[in-house]
């Protein structure tokens, strides 16, 4: 089986071509080392989703990690810059939630882990 994979084209193989295996949106670059491409989990996305009126045509098409093609989703977006913007404003609204959420999780637990300590 393993063969004939490897046989077979990827029917999209040209929009990884033209992006040289880097996410067009972040840059994630999956060319670097097996791991990266890996845990990249590269998809091909619509810029203009289907459900939005966009097609297969390749200028609608964008090499995208895993990452970036979940925070974009199924945004409607007529430009490849104006998806760009839309995941930079979900990424600072991570990074917003994490900072909020997790860092300060991480900080009471550090806090409190220190106060067992001393007692």
């Amino acid at each position: 089986m393993g063969a004939d994979l490897m046989a077979e084209q990827y029917p999209y193989q040209s929009v990884y071509a033209r992006y040289q295996f880097k996410c067009a949106y972040c840059g994630l670059d999956g060319s670097r080392d097996f791991e990266t491409w890996f845990n990249a989990n590269f998809a091909v996305d619509h810029i203009k989703p289907r459900k939005c009126g966009g097609t297969d045509d390749p200028e609608n098409l964008a090499l995208a990690c895993h990452s970036c093609n979940l925070y974009k989703g199924a945004i409607r977006c007529e430009s490849i810059e104006e998806a760009k913007e839309a995941i930079r404003k979900k990424k600072r609204q991570a990074q917003d939630w994490y900072e909020k959420f997790v860092l300060k999780r991480a900080m009471t637990t550090v806090t409190s882990g220190e106060l067992a300590q001393i007692d």
